[in-house]
């Protein structure tokens, strides 16, 4: 029980520490501090990368054409190593253009690290 008691917090905290640096669009470094080298992600359904580094190359000309990131938690809810977290975002672009959408995030962890994504657009 203690064990267990123990691990839930540090996964909690890691959770937390996920959601801060996502609301600070710090996604890049999300990436590469929280994604499995063979993370898989899903966009939508769609395979979107079988790697922490194809994710990686994928974001980083979306996060550079980004002037501004605007990112609430609408929700989080943890279930063993299941974690499943709603966010409202709002993000300006270099030229101006304001993009809002909520997406959820449904991630297996495994080790401290995320082994699978799903992103589904709500």
């Amino acid at each position: 029980m203690r064990r267990y008691i123990l691990r839930s917090s540090i996964v909690h905290k890691l959770i937390d520490d996920f959601i801060a640096m996502n609301q600070a669009g710090l996604v890049l470094e999300l990436c590469e501090k929280y994604y499995d080298e063979n993370v898989i992600m899903l966009n939508n359904g769609q395979i979107f990368a079988e790697s922490m580094r194809e994710s990686y190359d994928k974001q980083k000309g979306f996060v550079k054409s980004v002037k501004e990131f605007n990112v609430e938690l609408v929700s989080k809810n943890i279930k063993g190593n299941i974690v499943e977290l709603t966010f409202n975002y709002k993000m300006t672009g270099s030229d101006s253009t304001v993009n809002e959408f909520t997406g959820k995030h449904i991630q297996t962890w495994k080790n401290d690290k995320i082994i699978k994504e799903e992103y589904v657009s709500v």
